[in-house]
């Protein structure tokens, strides 16, 4: 229903009848205790509601293969292929050479989000998105609930922003103490920070007396008009004007930035040479802007020891990526499989199940078919599970956890309408009531 909207369609691909495809729309509607879809006769349209659900579904089933692959087939954490799209979060805008390249070198579309630093680890955490890209003014630290991955970017030290008519514009290295009473513009940082008093604070000063707190476009605007003065560095949003100039601070402060990834989505290989083409392209920005800088030695080190890494860093070419499985993993099948497990052997788990032992095997075997792959050990003394089996089953249940949090975090932002307002009937044109769904 989210790719084509058309109900017909939908039973069509489904192999379904079209009122058995809206009754299974409405079972869904009332497991989760929202409406997931709105219909007419003939179409539909998810719900804000059923479009998170439907990304959670599909993470969540990216999830069990990748577990699969990994535990049961043995071909480890990075054997899964790179989405096609991959959604990240950003900080700051990311250089327009950034989305092109990667979608040229890696075969990977950036769909990118620009969110403020305090609200970029809230789309990753809630998994809005399957990266972040964004800094800290300590080593990458990222307090979040889920599973991430971190890739350091760049060490990226900061300058001062000054008119080119301030008393101290004449110097090629300032000092934060010299510049305390100035009028400073700042943005807030990740954990909620503001950038230039943490600046102050780590080099033992105290915070400027004239601060303004404010976004980052904000912030270069007021530098361009002169109206106060702030920090740059070589991964932020240069403001180059003629009115303006940058000059070294005698604090040497930095920021780290990193690029954090959901690892079930984004295998190792693909996460390492997006950080290094991120980096790539911002030194190679600040070579073509900030020449002035690279006339004093210290900057020039700095440059050529990042270019240097990076050239000696060159990540491996990706993986070979393994042939997808041409069958789905029957998740019912699944919850078979770890009732056996729960009740340690298939005649407890078939009395629990009030299905007969003879049943519950087959089903097993299916399932050990589609997989290719076996799951349990049989003996005179009875049934157990494989090591590799009790370690997916341990990741689908974590999995399942988390699709279930999803749906709880739907209701959340979408209060739950009672059921007799659920759209579940259809109106015709001429105002007669359809057939139920």
């Amino acid at each position: 229903m989210g790719q084509c909207g058309d109900l017909g369609e939908v039973a069509r691909r489904a192999g379904a009848r079209h009122a058995a495809v809206e009754r299974q729309l409405d079972r869904l509607d009332r497991a989760v205790g929202l409406p997931l879809t709105l219909r007419s006769r003939h179409t539909a349209r998810l719900t804000s509601a059923g479009s998170r659900l439907l990304v959670a579904g599909r993470r969540f089933y990216h999830q069990i293969d990748l577990a699969a692959r990994t535990h049961i087939f043995g071909h480890g954490s990075e054997a899964v292929d790179a989405p096609e799209v991959l959604s990240i979060a950003s900080t700051e805008p990311l250089l327009e050479e950034v989305v092109e390249d990667a979608a040229a070198l890696l075969g990977l579309l950036l769909s990118v989000r620009h969110e403020a630093p305090h609200r970029v680890t809230g789309q990753l955490a809630g998994y809005h998105v399957d990266a972040m890209y964004t800094w800290s003014l300590d080593s990458p630290r990222h307090s979040l609930d889920r599973t991430t991955r971190t890739y350091a970017v760049l060490d990226d030290p900061l300058w001062v922003i000054l008119p080119r008519d301030h008393p101290l514009a004449g110097r090629e290295t300032v000092s934060l103490a010299d510049l305390r009473d100035e009028t400073w513009v700042s943005e807030t940082g990740p954990t909620s920070e503001i950038l230039v008093s943490r600046v102050f604070q780590t080099a033992g000063l105290p915070s400027p007396t004239r601060l303004r707190v404010t976004d980052a476009s904000v912030a270069r605007g007021m530098l361009r008009r002169g109206d106060a003065i702030g920090l740059g560095s070589p991964t932020h949003p240069a403001v180059l004007d003629p009115s303006l100039v940058r000059r070294s601070l005698a604090e040497r402060p930095r920021r780290t930035t990193s690029l954090l990834v959901d690892p079930t989505i984004v295998p190792r290989a693909v996460a390492r040479r997006l950080a290094a083409l991120i980096a790539d392209r911002h030194l190679r920005r600040f070579a073509e802007q900030h020449r002035d800088l690279l006339h004093e030695s210290w900057w020039a080190n700095w440059y050529v020891e990042h270019a240097e890494r990076l050239a000696d860093d060159a990540p491996d070419p990706a993986p070979a990526p393994v042939p997808a499985e041409t069958r789905k993993l029957d998740v019912a099948d699944l919850h078979l499989l770890q009732a056996v497990a729960r009740h340690g052997s298939i005649n407890r788990a078939a009395a629990v199940l009030c299905i007969s032992q003879s049943a519950l095997t087959r089903r097993i075997h299916r399932l050990e078919q589609s997989l290719g792959a076996h799951l349990l050990l049989r003996s005179p003394r009875g049934t157990e599970l494989t090591g590799p089996t009790r370690r997916f089953l341990h990741q689908l249940a974590r999995y399942e956890a988390e699709f279930r949090d999803s749906a709880a975090a739907c209701r959340t932002v979408d209060h739950p309408l009672p059921p007799e307002h659920w759209p579940t009937r259809h109106v015709t044109p001429a105002g007669l009531s359809g057939e139920a769904g």
